[in-house]
């Protein structure tokens, strides 16, 4: 029986009834130490958000600043779905979620639903066929003799022919592996519409020849013009072939991994928002605007690259957002202000702000810095330390009031 475990980031958690060394192993053989540490009782989260299954232990990891005031886990799950579904992490409805969010392994359970979902509707509308090479002996003369093989196997009788066709078929790669995760996750599903839509999957593929996938088999496959309709849930089938292994004895899925790093998310999800309402905000906004950091050195390795880079009018303000305790001006790091001093130098930016996710129920009041340069050019390099409020009980409906935030700190 599988046993659940639900933890908030930096938090730690005992866990009964699981080797923690052989668990330990398997985080170091993932390259999971990042998100989850193992102690002498059990685990540790860091800044890290998903869900790791590992054979009957499934442990939850949800963020701590993303909750509402109850601090509710169910809240807290949807509010995680909408933010991955917002920075295109997932293509995932969040009004789908809600049903799923107090089951048994909520977070996989509601990506199963999402894949299975998403392929019955594709599969009520197009079943993908694609030209199969294939091979065989036949009574009559179809695409081309192998004469090597038809020499081999006819050679006695020559009323057959050994031929190699292509086949318009069912039977190709691409729904074989739509075959394959279906079955997989329906033996490791247990919610009952899951299995039951995956179950009627299973029979309407019961004519593609089951084949097992690996990551670099399934990552091969590629969708023609036609097949367009597809892409959501080939996606989510290849996201559970490249995070998972797979138990081929009872075709299922033994160890799952799906993670990720809030730091990024939280960058993703500032972009995102500030792209979206960029003509109310009146502002050009790019990503991950890079630039060399010393003049003449072609490593493409030490390029710096800004989180944010807002342009109003003739003003760059660089935006450089993190994912960490800030709750008044000692909190703040001088590793931080290096940092985007150096991004305001390379860009020709005289303003930088430092956005942090509001900590508690009161964001803090902070003076607006100015870099401690000669006193000429003392006032051009101006460094702000600004929070936004995530903690609601539906991130979703709240999205303009977070846009407001963002409009008056950039104001």
């Amino acid at each position: 029986m599988t046993e659940s475990f639900d933890v908030k980031e930096y938090e730690e958690i005992d866990i009964k009834d699981c080797d923690l060394s052989k668990l330990q192993s398997y985080i170091k053989c993932q390259n999971l130490t990042s998100a989850l540490q193992v102690t002498p009782t059990g685990v540790k989260a860091n800044s890290w958000v998903g869900v790791i299954k590992y054979k009957k232990t499934h442990i939850q990891i949800l963020p701590k600043l993303i909750c509402d005031k109850d601090n509710n886990n169910e809240n807290i799950l949807k509010n995680l779905i909408f933010m991955l579904s917002f920075t295109k992490k997932l293509d995932i409805k969040t009004s789908n979620d809600a049903k799923l969010a107090s089951a048994k392994n909520p977070f996989i359970e509601i990506l199963i639903r999402e894949f299975a979902n998403s392929l019955f509707d594709c599969l009520k509308r197009l079943t993908p066929k694609k030209y199969v090479r294939e091979e065989d002996n036949l009574s009559f003369l179809k695409g081309k003799l192998k004469f090597s093989e038809n020499i081999r196997y006819n050679c006695t009788n020559q009323s057959k022919f050994y031929c190699e066709f292509d086949e318009f078929s069912e039977n190709n790669e691409l729904n074989q592996l739509f075959l394959f995760v279906s079955t997989c996750l329906y033996n490791i599903s247990q919610d009952r519409y899951n299995k039951k839509i995956l179950k009627f999957i299973m029979n309407y593929y019961s004519e593609i020849k089951f084949i097992r996938f690996d990551k670099f088999k399934a990552n091969k496959i590629k969708l023609t013009r036609n097949q367009k309709l597809f892409k959501k849930p080939l996606n989510l089938a290849k996201m559970f072939i490249e995070q998972t292994s797979v138990d081929l004895s009872k075709n299922k899925f033994e160890n799952i991994t799906l993670l990720w790093d809030m730091n990024k998310l939280f960058e993703e999800f500032v972009f995102e928002l500030i792209n979206k309402y960029k003509d109310d905000f009146k502002c050009e906004v790019k990503s991950q605007k890079g630039r060399k950091l010393l003049r003449g050195d072609h490593n493409k390795k030490r390029n710096t690259y800004v989180d944010i880079m807002v342009k109003k009018g003739n003003e760059k303000i660089v935006l450089d957002t993190k994912y960490k305790k800030f709750r008044n001006a000692n909190d703040f790091s001088n590793a931080d202000v290096f940092q985007v001093s150096t991004y305001c130098l390379l860009h020709n930016a005289h303003k930088a702000i430092l956005l942090y996710p509001q900590w508690d129920n009161t964001r803090p009041n902070i003076d607006n810095y100015f870099l401690n340069t000669d006193e000429e050019i003392t006032e051009k390099y101006e460094i702000n330390f600004k929070t936004i409020n995530l903690k609601h009980t539906d991130l979703k409906s709240n999205l303009t009031t977070i846009k407001d935030e963002l409009a008056e700190i950039l104001k």
